[in-house]
């Protein structure tokens, strides 16, 4: 009941809006437009939301997989080592330092 009070209440609103800015053809479709945004049949109101999933590829098995513990056996992959890299990185950060230090001297 309020909704159909609001909506005749808006509908002569802009009806006489468009009647000052547009003549009888502006308050015609200024009631036209206000009406059609109060129904639910109007265009666009069977909105679906879309499906966008996509399907996960498929190789067809053609595709080799290693795991870390076996890289190394049949190819020239190493698996990292934390304490080995921990130490060149240490190595690297000093020597870049002392280097900096007899730059600047």
């Amino acid at each position: 009941m309020l909704k159909g009070i609001f909506k005749k209440a808006v509908e002569i609103g802009a009806g006489w809006v468009g009647t000052k800015i547009g003549g009888p053809t502006g308050g015609a479709f200024a009631k036209k437009i206000t009406s059609s945004l109060f129904d639910r049949d109007g265009g666009g109101g069977d909105f679906q939301i879309q499906d966008t999933s996509v399907a996960q590829q498929n190789y067809g098995g053609r595709v080799g997989f290693e795991r870390s513990d076996k890289a190394g056996g049949t190819s020239n992959i190493k698996t990292a080592n934390a304490e080995e890299l921990n130490n060149e990185w240490d190595y690297r950060l000093t020597k870049w330092f002392r280097n900096k230090d007899q730059m600047f001297t």
